[in-house]
């Protein structure tokens, strides 16, 4: 089979996440059992124009604005020279028009929708626009089948009027940890924080809650660890400033994978604190480790945590108090962490990356027998 993936990003791009690790895992898969794969996306400072990566034919083009743009210009000429069987387009910002750009059969895939969490992650006329755009979706992609990552994902495209039978559901996987990798037996008190640092992320609902459990309990020596990087990464040492946490809160930034799975590993609990989530993967991550969290309440999180079995769920409606009295909780009551612990890791070894691929080649498939 012969795939044209559009996104607008690489795994390799500074600002690359979740959707790009989930993308480079399935097609890397793909192309590796002889599938040929093709991923137009946006370029970055050094990168070439066209490299191979995981298997993947990457090509490089434009800036995240033009994206669109981009795929219009070169979307053809692609074709001419791989003879595409099908387009796979990672819809996780912008739609891309892939309908009205070509008549080759395609498949949408869909992380998450924004829909009003927008609002609290870009200013009002920019929120608006994108709000604006996935109100476009039923129309844009009327007879497109779609594939999610979760069920809340699926929910919110049937409720803006994709039909149930156009969504296919496929979970994201999850690697095993490294042969070499010895999982900590030991936690520290420190509270994790891993994501990128965007306002959306929750950032600081973490502090603030952190605030609040430190006050609380002034000498049990916890910490909070914060791992990521993103645009509001610079603000943190003056908001830890404000609040009095000087000393107890790390502010690590961007790690490699061996010392992010350490992170994951040795921390008390991960807080999962964002506004809007597909799926989680650092949820599933952090119990890959051994190690349970304490999540918002919101669609992505609620299916990747299983509350009061793999993890605790608070209402991030009711802002960081909420969190906070879950952080008591867990701090207070040993035989409950233990027993998520257990599920957690038991839970997240349910997940594979073999499986998602298999199943997303299969959904692929009919697309193309379908048209």
């Amino acid at each position: 089979m012969r795939i044209l993936v559009l996104n607008y990003r690489d795994r390799k791009n500074p600002n690359a996440g979740g959707a790009e690790l989930h993308l480079h895992k399935i097609f890397g898969k793909l192309a590796a059992d002889g599938n040929t794969v093709v991923l137009l996306t946006t370029a970055f400072k050094g990168a070439p124009h066209r490299e191979v990566v995981d298997g993947i034919t990457v090509v490089r083009s434009g800036s995240d604005w033009a994206f669109q743009l981009t795929v219009a210009r070169l979307l053809k000429k692609l074709d001419a020279e791989f003879h595409f069987d099908v387009v796979y387009e990672d819809l996780n910002k912008l739609p891309l028009l892939s309908p009205f750009l070509t008549k080759l059969p395609k498949l949408v895939q869909i992380h998450h929708l924004w829909r009003s969490s927008i609002f609290k992650e870009a200013s009002f006329p920019i929120a608006l626009f994108v709000w604006l755009w996935e109100s476009a979706i039923p129309i844009l992609y009327r007879k497109v089948p779609f594939v999610a990552v979760s069920p809340s994902t699926v929910k919110e495209l049937v409720d803006l009027g994709i039909s149930n039978e156009r969504v296919s559901l496929v979970y994201n996987g999850m690697d095993p940890l490294p042969a070499d990798f010895s999982p900590s037996r030991e936690k520290e008190r420190v509270f994790l924080w891993l994501s990128r640092v965007h306002r959306y992320k929750g950032i600081m609902v973490a502090l603030d809650a952190f605030e609040i459990f430190t006050r609380r309990h002034p000498d049990a020596g916890f910490k909070l660890r914060i791992v990521g990087r993103g645009p509001m990464l610079s603000k943190l040492p003056r908001e830890v400033e404000i609040r009095g946490l000087s000393g107890r809160v790390i502010i690590e930034g961007a790690v490699d994978h061996a010392c992010k799975l350490d992170f994951l590993s040795r921390a008390f609990c991960l807080l999962q604190t964002s506004y809007k989530e597909g799926w989680g993967l650092t949820v599933i991550e952090a119990a890959t480790c051994g190690t349970t969290s304490i999540a918002s309440n919101v669609p992505g999180l609620c299916d990747s945590v299983k509350d009061g079995v793999t993890g605790l769920l608070f209402e991030v409606e009711k802002g960081a108090e909420n969190c906070a009295l879950l952080m008591d909780r867990i701090y207070a009551d040993e035989r409950l962490k233990k027993a998520l612990e257990i599920n957690a890791k038991r839970y997240a070894e349910s997940f594979s990356w073999n499986r998602a691929a298999e199943e997303t080649l299969a959904i692929l498939q009919r697309t193309i027998a379908q048209k």
